[in-house]
């Protein structure tokens, strides 16, 4: 099994390189949709793109475990990412859900 550092840290990168392709693969269906829906709400904030990421530590809730991403840009810090992480049938570490957090 990935550990989820491991894990979370590619999804981070791939955020910040937009490579919607490897996000895709990073998501359980319903972290999907909420990817899709937050997607519209960062962008309707607007702002420069982000350049980097810096990862929180990972807490348990439940069956998730929490982490929090802080993605960094040009202007500074671009505000924190909260994910929800399970391991899937395989071991593989997925989203569950995202949020944009306040």
């Amino acid at each position: 099994m990935a550990e989820l550092k491991d894990t979370a840290e590619q999804f981070a990168k791939d955020l910040v390189a937009q490579n919607i392709a490897g996000l895709m693969m990073a998501f359980t269906p319903a972290g999907m949709m909420k990817a899709m829906a937050m997607q519209a709400q960062v962008q309707a904030a607007g702002g420069p793109p982000p350049t980097g990421f810096e990862l929180g530590s990972a807490n348990e809730d439940g069956t998730h475990q929490v982490l929090d991403i802080t993605m960094q840009n040009a202007d500074g810090a671009g505000g924190v990412i909260v994910t929800r992480w399970l391991a899937d049938a395989t071991g593989a570490w997925k989203v569950d859900d995202i949020a944009v957090k306040a």
